[in-house]
């Protein structure tokens, strides 16, 4: 069994069509998923089009909170919003050396080979949980980040993932007020804003930090 996450930039489509979208904002997306996988040898990444999976076996679980920590911190420092769905259940990563080996050289061929009951069920999570720019868990997975670091875990109708150190979470409170002063009055825009922003509510209220010792890039 494994901790899964499936994690989506909000409004892709949208930004699509009025153009908003770029190669530099697919770039600072990949780039922190890339520098998690090179920092944790124990997780496993995927990175395509607007989404990244990444997943944990039992025992690598401090690794999987750390990876995801570091990749929403430089997510938000570069103003890209993402929501995330993590569960427990089975992944599947497909590797054959055989195979791989002989194709490997194709600059031309991308493949990730995945699957699994924990991937569907982190999918349908970050689907159907809510709006805003935030990591929701099922219960289970609630259950096992809070066993690494209590504070990992804010409780709600969904439980939440709280990945910021108590410096960075004000930042972010900020930056999420401001950003939702500036959404338009309706549409969706507006509601993952308002949502956003009573998610860093919360976590400050509710001082749902991370230690220190978990911001992997820190502020300076």
């Amino acid at each position: 069994m494994a901790l899964v996450g499936f994690f989506d930039i909000l409004g892709t489509k949208a930004a699509i069509s009025s153009g908003r979208f770029s190669d530099l904002m697919s770039l600072d997306f990949a780039g922190p998923a890339s520098v998690a996988a090179k920092l944790f040898p124990a997780i496993r990444v995927s990175i395509f089009s607007d989404s990244v999976i990444v997943s944990a076996e039992a025992g690598n679980y401090p690794d999987f909170l750390r990876a995801v920590s570091l990749m929403y911190g430089q997510w938000w420092a570069d103003f890209i919003l993402v929501r995330g769905g993590i569960a427990e259940g089975e992944i599947r990563w497909v590797d054959h050396e055989p195979i791989d080996a002989e194709f490997r050289s194709c600059r031309n061929l991308s493949c990730s080979r995945v699957y699994g009951d924990g991937l569907v069920l982190a999918y349908e999570t970050e689907q159907r949980s809510g709006p805003g720019a935030i990591p929701y868990l099922t219960e289970i997975a609630a259950d096992l980040l809070s066993e690494v670091e209590e504070n990992s875990v804010l409780q709600g109708v969904t439980p939440m993932f709280c990945w910021a150190s108590e410096k960075r979470a004000e930042l972010m409170l900020k930056y999420a007020s401001l950003n939702s002063d500036h959404e338009a009055q309706q549409g969706n825009g507006r509601r993952h804003a308002l949502a956003t922003k009573s998610y860093w509510e919360q976590v400050v209220e509710k001082r749902k930090f991370l230690p220190n010792e978990f911001d992997i890039m820190p502020m300076a």
